[in-house]
């Protein structure tokens, strides 16, 4: 069953030390060794009354000699550092023999991951004729099994007090191993049985170097992930002004075409004035051409296009005819009946007609103008 409380356990060191390890041969030989990153080691093998002295490195393992612990022994290394001296530089590894140590496997809980060599130290009197303050051990990680949650550890052990020794006549005879391992265990470097007292200390300056590149490479990686961002972010805010320029320029043409419009509903609107509405003086004017010279007005009112006229004439029924056929007039008609007046001998009538634009009276006939 899938466990989502389980706690990660993130080791970017050792990811990135076995990510190498594993990619390490795509790269040639002499460029590894160019670039410093193979390692080269100088096993130290206890053999007899002295150590054999192989020199591993990418191209295998090769005997350099056999050295006894002697005042001759010490000839040869230092005659063999001069002719070599980059032996200097190789990794010195006490490589012990089978009988010297023990390997075993042990099939553990997964928990036991976060804190593996302390839980090898209490089951070390269990799997081992030993207990764990009588040896030197280290342990690897060698498979885990997620649903069955266990993992399989090898272990490596030697008694204490023989390997103390052997450091001791190292020592006295000037070595100082980097490393101590079993003979048959994988590769150079897999497990260390050195104990920490006798380990030289680590140099932190390539730690900072290292974190410092890292922050670098992680810099780097977010100013080429943020590139892309802020060049969008850049056009987008150029498309911006952009816009709000146009939408400037817009806004003033919108309102130019609006003043047009109100400007030519204002001409339309005189033109129409001015074609439909009648001119008072021309109404004048031509009331005075059709009307006979015997006909008198006594009133004249006018209002909306229309106009009523009263007055005294001969014959006020001829009135009609001559007012409608003029242009200017239209649907004219008695307003109230005719009277005749005793005094005068006329007749007294109130006409009432529709006054139109006489001046385009001919297009506001036309079918055009209707």
């Amino acid at each position: 069953m899938l466990k989502l409380d389980t706690e990660i356990n993130l080791d970017f060191g050792k990811f990135f030390r076995w990510w190498w390890s594993e990619l390490s041969f795509l790269v040639p030989v002499s460029l590894r060794a160019w670039l410093g990153t193979t390692p080269r080691y100088l096993i130290l093998s206890p053999e007899g009354d002295g150590f054999a002295v192989c020199l591993q490195d990418e191209t295998g393992s090769r005997l350099l000699a056999h050295w006894t612990l002697d005042e001759t022994g010490s000839q040869q290394r230092d005659a063999l550092l001069a002719d070599t001296p980059n032996l200097s530089e190789v990794i010195p590894v006490l490589r012990l023999k089978p009988h010297q140590g023990l390997t075993r496997t042990l099939r553990l809980p997964l928990a036991a991951e976060e804190n593996l060599l302390q839980v090898v130290g209490f089951e070390m009197d269990r799997m081992t004729p030993f207990k764990g303050d009588q040896v030197y051990f280290d342990a690897r990680i060698i498979t885990r099994s997620t649903p069955e949650r266990q993992l399989t550890a090898q272990i490596w052990l030697t008694p204490r007090e023989r390997l103390d020794r052997l450091i001791e006549e190292l020592a006295a005879w000037g070595w100082q191993p980097a490393l101590v391992d079993l003979e048959g265990s994988h590769r150079s470097g897999t497990c260390n049985l050195l104990p920490s007292k006798y380990r030289p200390a680590r140099n932190p300056w390539p730690g900072y170097l290292n974190l410092t590149l890292g922050f670098a490479a992680l810099a780097l990686l977010a100013v080429m992930a943020a590139l892309p961002a802020w060049s969008s972010y850049r056009q987008i805010e150029g498309l911006e002004q952009d816009m709000r320029r146009v939408s400037k320029v817009a806004k003033e043409v919108d309102q130019l075409r609006q003043e047009a419009e109100k400007l030519q509903q204002e001409a339309r609107f005189l033109q129409h004035k001015k074609r439909t509405e009648p001119v008072v003086s021309d109404l004048l004017e031509e009331l005075s051409r059709v009307i006979p010279d015997n006909t008198w007005l006594n009133g004249l009112q006018y209002n909306e296009h229309k106009v009523v006229m009263q007055g005294q004439s001969p014959s006020a029924s001829s009135l009609i005819e001559l007012i409608e056929a003029s242009p200017h007039f239209r649907n004219t008609s008695f307003v109230s009946p005719v009277t005749k007046d005793l005094g005068s001998g006329l007749e007294r009538f109130q006409i009432a007609s529709e006054v139109l634009n006489g001046r385009f009276a001919e297009d506001t006939h036309s079918p055009a103008g209707q």
